[in-house]
């Protein structure tokens, strides 16, 4: 219907007045003149209809528009917020961990002393029974010598 109208409303008066069989006079051409004025205004009220809907659309596309630019700033924000805990909490982890390492090793390097110095120990009490016991048998072997010594 939009369409016809445009059509009409581009038709001139000269046309319209053939298309209609209209021979008027000066006052015919008046009434044309108004029946084009009734039309031009007919479609102009339309578009008009049709833009204030337009409108009314854009506008409510535009609250929500709006409202989820909103939300999504605040998950932005909350999301900036969790990031900042977790990189605290990953740092407090490395440093715990860190401080961690460190006394696993300084316990690791008193328990191997610990245990060095008892191996050194235990190797000394070892050459000392070899002594001993090399002292003890050649006593033994010489025994017959010594028992002859003092018969």
């Amino acid at each position: 219907m939009a369409v016809k109208n445009v059509i009409v409303a581009q038709m001139s008066r000269e046309e319209l007045c053939s298309a209609t069989g209209d021979n008027m006079p000066e006052n015919g051409q008046v009434k044309t003149d108004v029946e084009i004025l009734k039309r031009d205004m007919e479609l102009l009220a339309g578009l008009a209809e049709k833009f204030d809907i337009a409108i009314d659309r854009l506008s409510d596309v535009s609250a929500s528009v709006d409202k989820m630019l909103a939300v999504h700033e605040t998950r932005l924000v909350q999301q900036e917020q969790q990031r900042e805990i977790i990189h605290q909490r990953i740092t407090d982890m490395k440093k715990e961990m860190s401080d961690d390492f460190r006394a696993l090793r300084e316990e690791n390097t008193r328990q191997h002393n610990e245990v060095s110095e008892r191996l050194s120990k235990l190797e000394k009490w070892r050459w000392f029974v070899v002594g001993v016991a090399t002292v003890i048998g050649f006593l033994f072997a010489q025994l017959k010598n010594i028992s002859t010594l003092f018969t």
